[in-house]
């Protein structure tokens, strides 16, 4: 018999591969920026990271204009009290959406769909409307999406690319990709980090397959640097190309293997954290669940590399995290600390 709480728990994983303050600095920008940015879809469980990382780059609250769908909400009332101007829009209602981004040099959309176990199929179409509705003010666009080559067969990572597909198609305007793999963050979740704490690191994956591994946080650091960057060069130049491209950049701060990370767990929380492959889940998906199925396979199969020696090259000024310091700068040996302790508005720094 499959243990459920166990098969949650590597489900919840699996899902997040889909989809840095330990010696945190103020990036590589020699000045702080002047420009505003618009910040999509960062309200819900690991926006707030991102924010940070913007605000770790030099940008302040006043510069980041947060998109929500309901501004009454609590966590808006504790972002607009901290000086972040609210603007309220849905994706899905393109009336909403009319002059968005005005005043704004750069748009980080962090996400157009919602953070679900089922998948959320208006991604895609939240995206279009966006992109035809942003105002010609946004030069520069940074997209959170997911690391794999083009045969990699996940729905939910399909739908990441086709976003790419549609926001490479907006004209007069820089436009990134940050592809990250495994986000550090989603072991903090209620469903994942109690089995951990208590010594048991579970993954349907070969012990010597390497995983990389990604920090929310340092998506917003890469965002707000490259956005600060494109508005100098813009400055300079006087002049961006009409023709439509998107740069593609793989992110991760770390490449582990499943006991490896067991070790980095161990060392964080100061008790004995051992790592084992759940064949059992793998046929039991198989069977049932061709969804989660297809995304066992990826993780067990996927070449794709994130080169991040390079990456750490170009960003020399950012602090590209890695699992090791993710773990000591959220605290993770702190057993009373929740995962939304991360998502808290009260937590950023500036």
């Amino acid at each position: 018999m499959i243990d459920l709480r166990q098969t949650f728990i590597i489900v919840a994983v699996i899902l997040s591969v889909s989809f840095g303050d330990c010696h945190a600095s103020k990036s590589s920008i020699s000045n702080s920026p002047s420009s505003s940015i618009l910040v999509v879809g960062a309200t819900g469980t690991t926006g707030i990271r991102a924010i940070q990382g913007i605000l770790d780059v030099g940008y302040q609250p006043s510069q980041l204009h947060i998109v929500t769908r309901n501004r009454s909400k609590p966590k808006m009332k504790q972002l607009k009290k901290l000086g972040f101007p609210i603007v309220q829009a849905n994706l899905q209602n393109p009336a909403t959406l009319k002059n968005i981004g005005k005043g704004c040099q750069g748009c980080y959309i962090h996400a157009t769909g919602g953070d679900t176990k089922e998948l959320d199929t208006s991604e895609v179409s939240s995206a279009q409307n966006l992109c035809n509705a942003l105002h010609t003010d946004i030069k520069s666009i940074i997209y959170n999406s997911s690391a794999a080559a083009k045969d990699h067969g996940v729905t939910r990572i399909q739908q990441k690319h086709d976003v790419e597909t549609i926001l490479s198609k907006r004209r007069r305007c820089h436009v990134t990709s940050l592809r990250a793999n495994l986000f550090g963050e989603e072991l903090w979740k209620h469903y994942t980090r109690p089995e951990i704490l208590q010594g048991r690191y579970p993954l349907p994956c070969n012990r010597w397959k390497k995983i990389y591994l990604t920090s929310v946080r340092d998506m917003g650091r890469l965002a707000g640097t490259i956005i600060a960057r494109e508005e100098v060069e813009d400055m300079n130049n006087k002049q961006i190309s009409s023709s439509t491209s998107i740069r593609i950049i793989n992110v991760a701060g770390d490449r582990l293997s499943g006991p490896q990370i067991a070790q980095c767990f161990t060392k964080a929380q100061g008790s004995k954290v051992r790592y084992y492959n759940n064949h059992k889940l793998t046929k039991m998906a198989k069977k049932s669940f061709p969804d989660l199925y297809e995304q066992i396979k990826f993780l067990q199969t996927n070449q794709e590399k994130t080169n991040i020696r390079n990456l750490k090259r170009e960003f020399p000024g950012i602090n590209i995290t890695s699992f090791e310091e993710f773990l000591e700068e959220t605290k993770w040996s702190d057993c009373d600390r929740k995962f939304d302790d991360l998502s808290n508005p009260q937590e950023l720094q500036f």
